[in-house]
């Protein structure tokens, strides 16, 4: 039976890292990853923050295909599925460091991204094992898991078992971790990705303006474009509770009507786009911190602890941090010859001191803000209009002051949606983040609303 210091199962951003710094720590490491290679993924691209490259210095030496993504940009569409609204935005001077001004993200494929990091993983002495799938875990008479089990019923032992196979974790469930995961707390993300020529999407986007885009629509959820070395995805997802109980329609349809919308069909178009595959994965979307990472001789990280952003589900930078974390740990545990639950305990402490704690104390608030504004279609047919009227005062129809007048009206119309609107989004995530001053000047707002005391508002609307 081999004997292993750490057992890492999956050769993800946080398997590899995780393996990659356990093994330059001296502690002798496996990396299991179920795939012919690192970077065969049900979803075939990702972006890479800012704060990865300001993280980890080896990022220095990536080398692989990538765009970085300088604009952002949304598009409100109504129920006809023309644009009404849309608005972009680059990067601003507000970030602290370099890299945050000068991208929002660097684009690139899994295959080529996770076949790097597991390369640097095995440069530093850990031992890469591909296609094979652990489907079990060892257990001592304590319930402490001491190794695992392949499909083919090979047994591995290990001090500790860190799992990062992903949302659908079979090794945390094996642990006795978790079972399924709340129908609040994972989504069914599907998308279709689009291969284009390189030097087209440059001739259209210029290769100092890449620009992922998000579409919003009273007929479906959210929708990202995002832009890859040699094309793009177009994608959406929602809560598996949502789908479940028969909200809306089957995500393929949705994904169907965006894709053959007339702003997506010519964007299509003008790249010269082809559709290449089809994908479908579950992401996890936590309201809440994440609960039960870790346990005797286990701890989770990535996906398969829940670490994806409550805002956007970006993962990939939680998941590197916390394989950096879980290896740190081990390697301590092991060293102290206690690995325990309680001798891993330290694991769960030092990532909610972290930027995922940080993150994640805003998680109620940030996944509200998204179910019912991005997930909630129905909220565009309200808010599109009333972006769409932003700017009427300028219009040339009439005398602007007539415009702003009729504007006024139409804002005053819909006053009950958007105090709402800031009531149940906007005003929890200010007070969240602990500024009196705006706390103070919403509170007022709304007592002075609530008071109807609008006769300033109401003159000029009359005229």
């Amino acid at each position: 039976m081999s004997k292993y210091d750490v057992i890492v199962v999956g050769g993800g951003p946080g398997g590899s890292l995780a393996a990659k710094i356990a093994s330059e720590n001296g502690l002798k490491t496996v990396i299991f990853e179920r795939g012919r290679m690192p970077g065969d993924k049900s979803s075939s691209g990702c972006g890479l923050a800012p704060r990865i490259f300001r993280d980890f210095d080896f990022m220095k030496k990536m080398d692989i295909p990538s765009l970085k993504i300088k604009y952002q940009s949304l598009h409100m569409l109504d129920d006809n599925l023309e644009e009404r609204f849309m608005m972009q935005w680059s990067t601003s001077d507000l970030g602290e460091y370099t890299e945050a001004r000068e991208y929002f993200q660097v684009d690139v494929y899994r295959r080529d991204f996770d076949r790097f990091l597991a390369g640097l993983a095995s440069e530093s002495g850990a031992e890469l094992r591909t296609g094979t799938l652990i489907d079990n875990v060892l257990k001592d008479p304590q319930g402490r898991v001491t190794g695992v089990i392949t499909d083919k019923g090979e047994k591995v032992e290990g001090d500790v078992t860190i799992a990062a196979d992903g949302a659908v974790s079979l090794i945390a469930y094996k642990a006795g971790l978790r079972n399924k995961w709340r129908p609040d707390e994972i989504t069914l993300v599907v998308d279709c990705d689009f291969q284009a020529p390189r030097k087209r999407i440059d001739e259209i986007m210029g290769p100092e303006e890449y620009c992922n885009e998000v579409y919003v629509s009273p007929l479906y959820p959210a929708t990202y474009v995002a832009m890859m070395p040699e094309g793009f995805h177009v994608g959406l997802g929602q809560w598996i509770g949502r789908f479940a109980s028969g909200y809306g329609e089957r995500p393929y349809e949705y994904l169907r009507r965006v894709i053959n919308s007339k702003p997506l069909k010519r964007f299509i178009d003008r790249l010269q786009a082809k559709p290449r595959e089809f994908h479908a994965h579950l992401l996890p979307w936590m309201p809440r911190f994440p609960t039960k990472t870790y346990g005797g001789g286990i701890m989770l990280v990535g996906d398969a602890a829940g670490f994806a952003c409550p805002l956007e589900a970006e993962g990939i930078h939680y998941a590197m941090v916390s394989g950096k974390i879980a290896a740190e740990v081990a390697g301590e545990a092991i060293s102290s010859g206690d690995t325990s639950a309680e001798g891993l305990k330290l694991y769960e402490e030092r990532w909610k001191n972290s930027i995922i704690g940080e993150e994640f104390s805003a998680a109620k608030e940030w996944a509200e803000l998204w179910a019912g504004i991005f997930f909630d279609p129905k909220q565009w047919s309200i808010i599109t209009p009333l972006a769409n009227n932003i700017m009427f005062w300028a219009s040339w129809s009439n005398p602007h002051i007539k415009n702003l007048q009729r504007q006024i009206s139409k804002y005053k119309e819909n006053a009950p949606f958007l105090l709402e609107f800031v009531k149940s989004y906007i005003y929890p995530l200010l007070r969240k983040s602990n500024f009196p001053l705006f706390r103070s000047l919403l509170k007022l707002g709304w007592m002075w609303f609530r008071a109807k005391k609008r006769k300033g508002i109401e003159l000029i609307a009359e005229g």
